[in-house]
């Protein structure tokens, strides 16, 4: 089962950009990594696995500044979703007798 919790806070205001960063530092201690920038993602083993997961990141949602959704989805209905994680970019690419052409 795979649990995605989706985030919104306001970073126009120190409080907002406070829970923000303490949200994020809980959830990734809890074992979720980050998809996107306010994408989480964690894969686990049983319903009652996302379920525990599920009730800590409602004890840690922040009061004020912010939305987050809680997304559970079982491995079957993930079926047409494809997920390509740790893809490593290279930084030199050869051309024939050209040599190396680098992209920063």
């Amino acid at each position: 089962m795979w649990v995605y919790v989706v985030t919104s806070f306001t970073r126009y205001n120190k409080v907002g950009r406070e829970a923000k960063n303490g949200f994020q530092k809980a959830i990734l201690k809890d074992g979720f990594f980050r998809m996107h920038e306010n994408l989480y993602v964690r894969y686990c083993t049983t319903a009652s696995n996302a379920n525990m997961h599920k009730e800590r990141i409602k004890k840690i949602i922040p009061l004020k500044c912010c939305d987050v959704s809680i997304i559970m989805s079982a491995d079957n209905q993930e079926g047409n979703v494809y997920h390509s994680l740790n893809r490593k970019r290279s930084k030199s690419i050869i051309y024939g007798k050209h040599g190396n052409v680098e992209f920063f």
